[in-house]
Formats: structure tokens, sequence, C-alpha cells
């Protein structure tokens, strides 16, 4: 399994008042009809969003586009949990939702993602996945 966070930047840290790193929290609401309206049978988009391993468990379910939803929920707040939005050399792949071995969502960052998350001295994380009628929603805690 790949390693979740990269070892280079340049993005400065958010630090408290006695010096150490402050945890960032990224919380995001979708709606489910909305991921499916943009996503629904546009394979080449779904590809260039989601990994392959994203793609392989939320078409695999019952109900597809709540899954994604709350995958695409969970990019998003990382990036939010960040600072930045989607900047710069990010991709959407650059951002993994994946279950760990109690079937718990787990994050994997790469890339210029894995990076910054590593410069501004963030080292681990915690994801929340739930959807509710039409919502999705993913909250992260980002820390040192």
């Amino acid at each position: 399994m790949p390693q979740p966070w990269g070892s280079r930047g340049c993005a400065s840290r958010t630090e408290n008042s006695e010096g150490g790193i402050l945890p960032q929290l990224g919380v995001d609401l979708v709606p489910i009809s909305q991921i499916r309206r943009v996503f629904e049978g546009k394979d080449a988009l779904l590809a260039e969003v989601f990994t392959e391993e994203e793609i392989r468990y939320c078409t695999g379910q019952r109900r597809p586009f709540q899954h994604l939803a709350a995958r695409y929920a969970a990019k998003e707040a990382v990036f939010k949990g960040l600072g930045t939005g989607m900047t710069g050399r990010m991709r959407w792949r650059d951002v993994e939702a994946v279950h760990g071995a109690w079937g718990e969502p787990r994050l994997m960052l790469r890339g210029e993602v894995a990076r910054l998350a590593e410069a501004k001295g963030l080292r681990r994380c915690a994801l929340s996945l739930t959807h509710a009628g039409n919502y999705a929603l993913a909250a992260v805690l980002l820390t040192a």
C-alpha cells in the first residue's frame, strides 16, 4: 500500500502560540443528485476524479452515486482542511478514500496534495463519511 504522505513541499505551517501545529478541519456536503448528473455515463470524467479503487468499490454498491458523492466530498474536505482549495498541480486523484482493516474509511494522499500536507506539518488524518437522503457529507481532520 502506498505511503499516505509525501516528504516535500513549500507551504507555510499553521502553528499555535507555542509553535505546535494546529489540527485542521475540512467538511464538505454534496448533493448526490448533482454527482449523478455530472458523472453518470461519463467514464473519462469519472477516471479523472476518482481512482480505480474508488470507482471499483462504488460501482459495486447498490447505490453507487451516494458512495461516489461521499468520496467527492472527502476530496473537497481535504482541500478545505489544507486551506487551499484545489490549486496549482493538485489533482483530484491525489486524494483517495480507501477502507482500513476494519472497513473504516481512511485517506491516502499523494502527489502535490501530500507534499503540501507535509510542508504544513500535517502527517495524520481522520475521515468520516455519511449519506442521508440526497446528501453525502465528509469530515476530515488533519493533524501533526
